[in-house]
């Protein structure tokens, strides 16, 4: 069995590994992880299913310890596979939250690298899936937003997933077994579980690929590509059985996606998409200058470090390589390729304005909120195309030379294709060091809610039940408990009459009884969000409740004399649908997989070089992709892959212009100054701030486009310049605050002015503008004037 387990082994998989080194080292190398991303949240969130986990509740849908100890449906709504693929490690002895986070953001990253090279090793051959992983993998997205800017660990998660997908129902098309039957279908139901918005994405990509394979199947009743191990003809039956995948991977995942539909009306879900602020798309639109633009270090003197939302450039060039390859119908698989072609052209407009009126037409776009949210999925067609273009390129090198010469120069150019990638990459390979998360528990989380920072591990408020019309400020009662490590205390004991007791006994995390003595007939006001699930019984028998209004607090009407009342979470009739739904999804998997045993599949299998045999013929990716590596990690320690602004220097090419407001904050300068523009432009303006003193009050930014007789033509405001209050900011870092302003479509020609300002938009009032000696001499602060012509 082990002998055949090495055969069936590719060695190209640790070729990747190596491959991705870099990219994930920042994790591996320090300890902990950073506060201020969204991966607090998630921290957190598998904290608290931790607690459930442990009290003995299965799939918990229900947070007892958020929002202020009243309760929060988090588990209920958001995908769930992250928490889960944690949860093992985090119930290990000396793994914390925090640790066993990192480690599936780790493993997802590693993920996308070999899903990358699996799909497009199976399609245009290994050395041209050893490129597909690299772009996939050290494209900006992957490599440094998501995981480091954002910390956003179920979406990064995502991206691993969905190549791993695609590979299995693609090994499903070519060659059915019971494996890749059971693996397109389990991993498609992990695309859905993995996010929910890029697995909804995912899913219907996936659902579109295999629909174009019966497009090509209809056109020509011939295979669809003639791929690098000839494994046969396409017919009917792979088509439904690709369908049944996707059919089943759907059905496996209902258990989570079925609530959420049929429940979407039981919470707020409307907080999502803003109108005019951070969560609105029309804000999130991405230039095709951006998009093709070159990544730049980062600066660790900055609160966050400036970035671009860009494809990177090895991967739309590596793609542009692809579709001309396509075009000249000089890439195998073209048929293939031709989706991927075509996805990437869609996907690349949704980013920009052009597609605005679509996002604004089709209702479910903007829950997606940041049309930039899509450069993940980009990517990974441009991997795709870059990949085939590559493998075309070395084919027409190789031609006229004798096969070990051709093989040796391919083998080269693979590693300098490989090498330029990972060189375009350096810029991102140091993200600004963190400190120490530091411990992980119910008291430091519900008191970061007491600071405003997010109220249910949400932004938004996104999943507070429909029937809180007020939102309930902190009652003191109900967190004092925790801070004892206990349970939060939810009875309204102020609205109890003379006489009456309560004793709380918290059976289990979603279970909690109380013993009443009551002199008379009372309403037990509970300090808990209602919520689809709660069931009430005094006495063993179904209680009579209330909502109170306007919190949407439980209401238990509860009859004189001594009374057990029990409050328990469980399941409504949408919950069991979707797991009954799951249930016969695995009924339909094994049935499928039956179906498949001892089936003589079309075609051969996949062989693999090994020994020295790989050695000899990818010696030079290994030695290149090694020896960059190795070069790397031993030059970064002498910084010279990110910059470093001390005091009000800024480490990089700006305009520099120290302009002190208020004695409270300073401008150091700033980025993106025209001389001309058009009717209809975007000015894309970075301004660079510096906290003078701690800060007590949070004020807003704002920037002016005025005429030449000081008319507001154009204008941008940030509630939270740098994307965070001013009262958190830090005095020995400064903070980048981006602002992207339109122009009108029928601005006349002119001079115009670029002004800037600090303001407290809530009072009207804006710091004053100070000389050198401390004067004011206004309230704004002209940067540059440009011509419209």
């Amino acid at each position: 069995m082990i002998n055949r387990l090495r055969r069936g082994f590719d060695p190209g998989f640790l070729v990747v590994l190596l491959i991705c080194w870099l990219a994930v080292w920042p994790l591996i190398s320090r300890a902990s992880l950073p506060e201020g991303t969204d991966a607090e949240l998630h921290i957190f969130r598998l904290h608290e299913l931790s607690y459930l986990i442990r009290g003995g509740e299965f799939y918990p849908r229900w947070a007892p310890d958020f929002y202020h100890g009243y309760g929060y449906p988090i588990f209920n709504y958001y995908a769930p596979l992250t928490y889960y693929l944690a949860l093992p490690l985090e119930l290990l002895p000396r793994i914390d939250a925090v640790a066993a986070t990192k480690v599936v953001l780790v493993v997802g990253m590693l993920a996308a690298g070999l899903g990358m090279y699996g799909y497009g090793r199976d399609s245009w051959g290994r050395r041209a899936g050893f490129v597909a992983a690299a772009l996939y993998v050290y494209s900006p997205y992957l490599q440094y937003i998501d995981p480091h800017i954002r910390g956003a660990l179920p979406e990064a998660f995502s991206f691993g997933v969905f190549p791993l997908a695609l590979w299995a129902l693609d090994r499903l098309r070519r060659r059915p077994t019971v494996g890749s039957w059971v693996a397109a279908s389990v991993l498609t139901a992990a695309v859905i579980l993995s996010h929910n918005l890029m697995g909804l994405f995912f899913f219907g990509l996936l659902a579109a690929w295999v629909a174009w394979q019966a497009v090509v199947m209809w056109l020509d009743n011939r295979p669809p590509d003639q791929d690098v191990n000839d494994v046969g003809i396409l017919n009917r039956n792979v088509i439904a059985r690709l369908a049944s995948a996707m059919f089943i991977g759907l059905a496996l995942a209902a258990f989570f996606w079925v609530p959420v539909i049929l429940e979407r009306n039981a919470v707020t879900l409307g907080t999502l998409i803003g109108a005019g602020d951070n969560y609105d798309f029309r804000t999130h639109f991405v230039s095709l200058r951006e998009l093709l633009g070159f990544s730049s270090s980062p600066d660790w003197g900055a609160t966050q470090s400036p970035f671009l939302f860009n494809l990177g450039v090895a991967q739309w060039v590596a793609g542009l390589v692809g579709a001309v390859m396509l075009v000249t119908r000089r890439a195998r698989a073209r048929e293939q390729l031709t989706f991927f072609a075509i996805a990437a052209v869609v996907i690349g407009l949704l980013m920009t304005s052009l597609s605005r009126p679509l996002w604004e037409a089709i209702p479910f776009l903007p829950y997606f909120q940041f049309p930039w949210r899509l450069l993940g999925a980009a990517v990974a067609m441009l991997a795709i195309l870059g990949a085939a273009g590559t493998e075309s390129v070395a084919r027409w090198w190789g031609p006229g030379k004798e096969a070990v010469v051709a093989a040796h120069r391919s083998a080269w150019l693979y590693a300098a294709v490989v090498a330029i990638i990972l060189l375009l990459a350096l810029p991102l390979s140091q993200p600004m060091p963190w400190k120490p998360f530091g411990e992980v528990n119910t008291l430091r989380m519900s008191l970061i809610e007491n600071s405003g920072r997010w109220l249910g591990t949400t932004s938004t408020a996104d999943y507070v039940p429909a029937t809180v019309i007020t939102l309930p400020p902190r009652r003191g009662s109900v967190v004092a408990p925790i801070e004892r490590g206990e349970a939060p205390d939810r009875v309204n004991h102020e609205a109890m009459p003379a006489g009456a007791e309560v004793v709380t006994e918290v059976v289990r995390p979603l279970m909690t009884r109380y013993h009443v003595t009551a002199p008379k007939q009372f309403r037990l006001r509970l300090y808990q969000f209602d919520f689809p699930g709660w069931h009430v019984t005094v006495d063993g028998q179904p209680a009579v409740t209330e909502l109170a209004e306007p919190e949407g607090f439980i209401v238990i009407l509860v009859p004189q004399g001594q009374h057990t009342v029990e409050v328990r979470f469980g399941s409504t009739w949408p919950r069991s649908m979707g797991w009954g739904m799951t249930l016969v999804g695995l009924l339909l998997l094994g049935l499928g997989g039956w179906s498949l045993r001892g089936a003589q599949s079309p075609g051969r299998p996949i062989e693999f070089l090994r020994g020295r045999a790989f050695i000899h013929a990818d010696w030079p990716i290994i030695a290149s992709t090694g020896a960059l590596t190795f070069a790397v990690l031993l030059l970064q320690p002498l910084g010279l892959f990110h910059h470093d602004s001390q005091g009000r220097e800024l480490d990089f090419p700006a305009t520099e212009q120290t302009v002190n407001f208020g004695d409270q904050i300073a401008l150091l300068g700033y980025n993106g100054t025209i001389e001309v523009a058009s009717p209809g432009d975007v000015l894309d303006l970075s301004l660079y701030w510096q906290a003078q003193r701690p800060l007590e009050i949070d004020y807003q930014s704002f920037v002016h486009v005025i005429d030449s007789s000081g008319e507001l033509v154009a204008q941008s405001d940030k509630l939270n310049p740098g994307e965070f209050p001013t009262s958190r900011w830090p005095i020995d870092k400064y903070v980048p605050d981006r602002h992207q302003i339109r122009l009108p479509d029928d601005l006349p020609p002119g001079v115009y002015s670029v002004l800037t300002g600090i303001w407290v938009q809530s009072e009207g009032w804006r710091l004053a503008v100070f000389d050198a000696r401390g004067q004011p001499v206004g309230d704004r602060q002209e940067l540059f004037e440009f011509r419209v012509e």
